[in-house]
């Protein structure tokens, strides 16, 4: 899997992803849920079972589908998005960041989404990261407990690594009130930016990814 550059070296991009990750590459995914709060994840002739609680495993739902379509105002990466009975919502993400793999990952979660702002002023870059009312932690642990640490991926676009495209620039970890801040290099310098992060994880709520941009 490609390499993500961060600001204390280089690490594989899969292991900064906290939001489950269910493949990358597909289209055209068919999500559903039963009463319960599991989730499903159907691509070709795959499925992935996300339980309320414990490992991904490859089955399917072992109820009905009680799921219904639900909207996605203002969610990243172009979603699919469904509401349980219950309250939960559940949204299946193509996560997108140059550099990186082209992604399905699922959130399931109740109230507000991720938050993330993104603002130019000068040479740096300034955001914030939350969920819902709270600044994104340092580590997520993934369903089965493994933890993963935060990033917030930046990239430019018409920069000088591709002046027709994104590229990526630096993934950084949010400070402990969700602040981050990036000095722009002289190669960093474009027409947009953009910034990217994982939903956490806290129990059996998967926070949705959420994505910023910004021009100088």
């Amino acid at each position: 899997m490609p390499a993500a550059c961060i600001v204390f070296g280089c690490v594989p991009a899969s292991s900064a992803l906290a939001s489950v990750w269910i493949t990358n590459g597909a289209d055209r995914a068919q999500l559903s849920a039963d009463a319960a709060g599991d989730a499903a994840v159907r691509w070709g002739q795959s499925t992935l079972l996300v339980p309320l609680h414990g490992k991904v495993v490859h089955s399917v739902l072992s109820g009905p589908d009680v799921s219904r379509p639900a909207p996605a105002s203002g969610l990243a990466f172009s979603p699919a998005v469904r509401r349980t009975p219950s309250g939960w919502l559940l949204a299946v993400q193509t996560w997108d960041v140059a550099g990186q793999p082209v992604a399905l990952h699922l959130a399931r979660w109740k109230g507000e989404p991720t938050q993330l702002t993104l603002t130019a002023a000068g040479s740096r870059l300034t955001g914030t990261a939350s969920f819902q009312g709270k600044p994104l932690t340092a580590f997520s642990p993934t369903p089965s407990g493994t933890p993963v640490r935060t990033y917030v991926y930046i990239d430019c676009f018409g920069c000088a690594a591709s002046s027709t495209g994104w590229s990526a620039m630096i993934g950084v970890h949010p400070k402990a009130d969700g602040s981050f801040s990036v000095f722009l290099r002289p190669s960093w310098i474009g027409t947009r930016y953009r910034a990217s992060v994982s939903g956490p994880n806290v129990g059996a709520t998967l926070a949705p990814d959420a994505q910023a941009f910004a021009t100088p």
